[in-house]
């Protein structure tokens, strides 16, 4: 086949909106890099962005086109019958059938969530499946949601491997083909699951971390658990914050400045106070989870400064009735002057960043960031969102 009929075939997927996967290259070709955010939106709400795909459906296409390798590395796995996580397991069946080799590292005070969802893993032909338990090293969690197809594809975000998180959640993530997102999501992978069999902490030797301006960069937590050239989340995301000359928009499910019983952890929030004060237009968005917490006096005081405001998230209650653990905000990510930004698992509370495993994607000057920005924007101006009174007393939201 000639250059110009794959150049052609390259230039037609792309205007049909075929999956954004990496295809192989021959000759002088340069591999096709793409990347997207994947959206869940929780059902009977007008929060849909409609030129984001849904998570529900990139997962089953990520998985029906894996052809040798499935790396999964989920807080836990919980599904019902005729949820949306059912075609997505059932995929997973499939490719292990056809031979696809299928790993899935679940966090160890999780994996009880649903032990007939994590038996249904492990019957998937030639499936291994292992628990992260990080007891005895540190208080944290495998608390990072993503995972790998043919080591050439990644999908990382907010949505835990739950019915709910496709269904019943407000949940970001980003499917990406980008060598740098793959390539450090593939060593992470092989480091926590090697941990995860043998409970040995490896010793990483020491390496120039990547480029803090880098276009796009992988960072994570914890430290211990992490290699050299990786940089901690906590500090690119504080770098991020402190280079904001304009605005700063972030998404939580929960944000928190204190650790353990009552140590004051004043990292984030001295960042966004520091860039309020010079003139930075900061919004913070939570979900109605931190009502009645610990953490919302904190909240309060923050939202009496100028140039910071603080809203919260309340999702009403599906048709159906209660669903314990859903019907909130779960994204986590920050955009930075409509141009920068850093999406990934960690609520904003030092033990996310400290102890637990989290991986958070930073991308610079990219369009990814005006696309954030509207979905934030879209919630923080619904119907859906209030601002935090500082005088006003609230009652605590049934959760579970």
């Amino acid at each position: 086949m000639t250059t110009r009929p794959i150049a052609l075939l390259l230039a037609a997927c792309l205007a049909l909106g075929a999956p954004r996967s990496a295809h192989a290259q021959t000759g002088t070709q340069r591999q096709v890099s793409l990347t997207q955010l994947v959206q869940s939106i929780p059902a009977e709400t007008d929060l849909t962005d409609p030129s984001l795909p849904f998570a529900k459906d990139v997962w089953v296409d990520m998985i029906r086109r894996a052809e040798t390798s499935v790396e999964a590395a989920e807080f836990y796995v919980t599904s019902r019958a005729g949820s949306a996580l059912e075609p997505v397991l059932a995929e997973l069946e499939k490719a292990g059938a056809r031979g696809v080799k299928v790993r899935f590292l679940l966090s160890m005070k999780m994996v009880d969530q649903d032990p007939a969802s994590v038996a249904r893993l492990r019957r998937i032909p030639g499936a291994e499946v292992r628990s992260l338990d990080l007891a005895g090293v540190s208080r944290g969690i495998l608390h990072a949601k993503y995972f790998l197809v043919d080591g050439r594809e990644a999908f990382l975000g907010s949505q835990n491997f739950d019915w709910r998180a496709l269904e019943h959640i407000h949940e970001l993530g980003v499917r990406s083909t980008e060598p740098v997102i793959v390539s450090r999501l593939t060593r992470l992978f092989a480091i926590d699951w090697a941990f995860a069999g043998d409970r040995k902490v490896p010793v990483f030797p020491a390496q120039p971390p990547m480029s803090a301006r880098s276009k796009v960069e992988l960072v994570a937590s914890p430290p211990f658990l992490t290699p050299k050239d990786i940089r901690p989340s906590i500090e690119a995301l504080v770098d991020l914050l402190d280079e904001a000359k304009h605005s700063v928009r972030v998404q939580l499910l929960t944000y928190s400045p204190i650790s353990g019983q009552d140590r004051f952890w004043p990292v984030l929030d001295n960042a966004l106070r520091a860039a309020a004060v010079r003139g930075v237009k900061v919004r913070l968005l939570v979900s109605d989870w931190v009502l009645g917490g610990r953490a919302l006096p904190h909240l309060k005081a923050l939202a009496l400064i100028p140039n910071l405001e603080v809203r919260v998230a309340s999702i009403p209650e599906a048709k159906e009735g209660h669903i314990p653990y859903a019907r909130t905000i779960h994204s986590k990510y920050l955009v930075v002057d409509g141009a920068h930004l850093a999406l990934g698992t960690s609520n904003w509370e030092e033990s996310y960043f400290a102890e637990s495993r989290n991986i958070e994607l930073i991308f610079r000057d990219s369009p990814l960031a005006a696309q954030a920005s509207g979905i934030f924007d879209r919630l923080w101006n619904s119907r859906y969102a209030f601002a935090l009174d500082p005088v006003k007393s609230y009652e605590k939201r049934k959760v579970d």
